[in-house]
């Protein structure tokens, strides 16, 4: 029924008629097939061929003697020119330019006079060494109980009335704390 369908759409250019189309169709395989084989029948049919052979010229008759030649003025084959090329010259020696390394500008330090106070409060937070972490902590909290008159509940309280910009890393294994009688920030062990 699909068969029938897809030649349907056709069916309006060819007529109604399906077993017309059946016998166009079977007569179009059978006149291609028909043209397929008669081309192999010619070469089946065809006695072969004999290779041709290419006529070769031998050196001898190839040469041409100029006092044989007729006319007698044939030019005698000229060698080709060699070019020799000229002798590559040496490259320039130049002598090696030292160069000397820029001074470079000394590290600034902590208690360098052109750091502001703000930086060298900053810079010993950040670094390794906790007695620079508890001169600066120790500093802090000396202005709170200056400004305040006690002490702070913690260390972190410091950072929040902006007296440093931020709490130190203590050692592995430590913690800052506030030693309340002798009034001073410490290293203890974690508990």
């Amino acid at each position: 029924m699909l068969f029938y369908h897809y030649f349907g759409t056709i069916t309006p250019v060819l007529g109604k008629n399906w077993r017309d189309m059946k016998r166009l169709f079977t007569a179009l395989a059978i006149a291609s097939l028909a043209g397929c084989s008669q081309e192999q029948w010619n070469y089946a049919e065809a006695p072969p061929a004999e290779p041709q052979q290419q006529p070769t010229i031998e050196p001898a008759e190839a040469a041409v003697d100029p006092v044989s030649a007729p006319g007698g003025n044939v030019t005698p084959p000229t060698q080709p020119e060699v070019i020799i090329p000229p002798e590559p010259t040496p490259p320039e020696v130049v002598e090696p330019v030292v160069v000397e390394p820029l001074p470079k500008p000394p590290a600034p330090t902590p208690e360098d006079p052109e750091l502001s106070p703000a930086e060298i409060v900053a810079r010993k937070l950040i670094s390794d060494d906790p007695e620079e972490n508890l001169e600066v902590l120790n500093d802090a909290l000396q202005r709170w109980i200056a400004a305040k008159g006690d002490l702070p509940e913690k260390i972190g309280d410091l950072v929040m009335e902006e007296l440093l910009p931020m709490l130190p890393m203590a050692p592995q294994g430590k913690i800052f704390a506030i030693d309340r009688d002798a009034k001073l920030v410490v290293l203890v062990a974690k508990n």
